[in-house]
């Protein structure tokens, strides 16, 4: 097959769900429904990248009986299933890119929803006039109790402190995830917000969209919060030790920022004298600093 034709063939987008005992845990009812809002999709230049670290619960049945009635119904949208060990949900989605085709990648977990059956078509607009890093969307939590919460509030700018949008609300090209390394597996939790945050000191850009691209179902292994608080904090010395040192401050120390959602003055003002160069994580460290000082000014708060 020559290139042209490889390339002609190639998808746009590549969706990559990881999957493992989800019977034992559950959850088959959501990830049918997860394959579901993939194949229920306007826009059709898409691959659906299923990887299984090696269910033994009988979820690797599950989801080839589900992939062939997809691949029967036809006019599906390709369904390429792996089923190989890993060490980690990460390590997982690393290898899952790896076998992906297509130029950008969106993460869906196999609990979560493609928002609606226009989401992936409003991508592709937002992605079409000059192919951005990055296209990330509003996020919409829900529970399995139908309760929801819109979050619209969006700006790359937070970084510094926490994910700006849904690792899962966030599309970008395959090509930069590669070059960023995939995700760091010495995080179990924080791992998601390693990559963007790796990415953004980075100098990549990306694109808002003004819509949901997935639902997030509340709950998860990043539910816990005094675990990912000290993911967090490694994540913070592991990057922000090239603006300024770090030594003197503790692990607790750290941990603390994390609780109080926001960074010192010092570490701001560092990231932000260090970064002038470097417009995006400029403003993201005077956002930060803006954001400290204004906290530091509400006395009832504790620091």
């Amino acid at each position: 097959m020559s290139n042209s034709s490889e390339q002609e063939q190639r998808p746009l987008i590549s969706v990559v769900t990881v999957t493992r005992n989800l019977i034992e845990a559950g959850r088959e009812e959501q990830v049918l429904a997860a394959l579901d809002s993939v194949q229920s999709q306007k826009f059709r230049n898409v691959e659906h990248v299923i990887w299984d670290g090696q269910s033994d619960d009988g979820t690797q049945d599950l989801l080839k009986d589900a992939i062939q009635k997809i691949s029967d119904s036809g006019d599906a949208i390709p369904v390429r299933y792996f089923c190989e060990a890993d060490k980690s949900l990460y390590d997982a989605m690393n290898q899952a890119v790896e076998r992906c085709r297509g130029e950008y990648v969106l993460f869906l977990n196999s609990d979560d929803l493609i928002a609606d059956a226009d989401s992936l078509l409003r991508v592709q607009k937002a992605l079409e006039p000059n192919r951005p890093d990055f296209v990330y969307g509003e996020t919409v939590f829900f529970d399995d109790e139908g309760n929801r919460r819109h979050a619209r509030r969006l700006t790359p700018k937070s970084i510094l402190q926490r994910l700006p949008f849904g690792h899962n609300a966030m599309v970008l090209k395959r090509a930069l995830f590669q070059e960023l390394g995939g995700h760091d597996l010495q995080f179990r939790i924080a791992a998601d917000y390693d990559m963007v945050l790796r990415m953004i000191l980075s100098g990549h850009s990306g694109q808002r969209l003004q819509a949901p691209i997935s639902l997030f179902r509340i709950g998860g292994v990043s539910a816990d919060t005094d675990a990912a608080g000290a993911e967090m904090a490694a994540c913070w010395l592991k990057n922000y030790s090239q603006f300024c040192d770090l030594s003197g401050y503790t692990d607790a120390q750290r941990f603390g920022w994390y609780k109080q959602g926001h960074l010192p003055v010092r570490v701001s003002g560092a990231i932000l004298f260090n970064s002038l160069s470097q417009p995006a994580i400029a403003r993201a460290a005077l956002y930060s600093l803006t954001k400290t000082l204004r906290r530091k000014a509400q006395f009832w708060r504790r620091f």
